[in-house]
């Protein structure tokens, strides 16, 4: 329950204060992100929100397990699988979010990128080989 509150902090931050700021200057545009039209910054915001509402569901599920202990089983098997995609969701939206702010770098861009998802790679190779054995 610790990791999934800790997530839906986390993502709850990071959409108050999106990657790139907002426009101040008066005017219709006034209050919305100056990234909203890059692909990387709409990914950053789809996964970002993927991650806040999966952990949110899981805190509400140890919630409900509290409520009912004979299926607590079922309720632990819910919110791993909810915690385990919310974290993978974070961490595709911390590569977004980089990649969209640093984008006119690109070489850096793609080099923060490639580090922020090779642990994605890492756990995903690791649940594949558990079902080996």
């Amino acid at each position: 329950m610790v990791v999934a509150t800790l997530i839906a902090t986390v993502t709850f931050t990071a959409a108050v204060t999106m990657p790139g700021g907002y426009q101040s200057e008066k005017g219709p545009d006034q209050g919305t992100a100056f990234l909203r039209r890059k692909a990387a910054f709409q990914a950053f915001v789809i996964t970002n929100a993927t991650a806040f509402v999966l952990s949110l569901a899981a805190v509400f599920l140890h919630f409900f397990a509290a409520l009912n202990l004979s299926a607590l089983w079922l309720y632990r098997a819910y919110t791993r699988s909810l915690i385990s995609h919310g974290i993978e969701a974070m961490m595709v939206a911390f590569s977004a979010g980089t990649y969209a702010v640093l984008s006119p770098s690109l070489g850096f861009a793609v080099a923060t990128c490639l580090i922020g998802l090779s642990l994605l790679l890492v756990t995903n190779t690791i649940a594949a080989m558990k079902t080996y054995f």
